[in-house]
């Protein structure tokens, strides 16, 4: 297998797991955390495949001839900022827009949000980098963590589509 392929599905299976106490605490209750995880998943395996894809080739690119700290240090901050951002962006609107308020964006509770989201695409970008070799030479076990992924993403698919 691809060492690329299982950094990716390493990277969203990460992001994935790290929704579960984003859910619990902002859901506060099971049945909205694993509604949360699901939608969350449409957008992790959208995200991962693009966004994500290029992120992890340009820290390629960048690391090539590091050591794995330093590379998987390099991806860190690549997703930091990355998911920092598009969670700020993303967040924001969406804030915005259901309270009909322009200033909930930056209100402590979205700004925090985004911190947890930007830390956890993170550790997902470092957990891909520095796991890949090692999950490559694992295929069944990319291939269950890339599927687990695109299942939730098809429950959440089917609750939105039915929202």
């Amino acid at each position: 297998m691809p060492v690329f392929a299982a950094g990716l599905a390493l990277a969203a299976f990460t992001l994935l797991v790290l929704q579960v106490p984003y859910g619990l605490l902002v859901g506060r209750s099971v049945p909205n955390a694993v509604a949360w995880v699901t939608v969350s998943a449409v957008v992790i395996l959208l995200v991962t495949l693009t966004a994500g894809a290029v992120v992890a080739w340009l820290g390629h690119r960048i690391s090539r001839e590091w050591d794995d700290r330093r590379a998987t240090t390099l991806f860190f901050a690549l997703g930091f900022v990355g998911v920092g951002i598009w969670s700020f962006l993303v967040l924001g609107s969406l804030l915005s827009a259901a309270t009909g308020d322009p200033t909930t964006a930056t209100s402590g509770i979205a700004l925090a949000s985004v911190l947890y989201l930007a830390v956890a695409g993170g550790l997902s970008a470092a957990v891909g980098r520095y796991f890949a070799r090692d999950a490559a030479d694992r295929p069944l076990l990319v291939v269950i963590l890339g599927v687990s992924v695109a299942l939730c993403a098809v429950l959440g698919g089917m609750a939105l589509g039915s929202a």
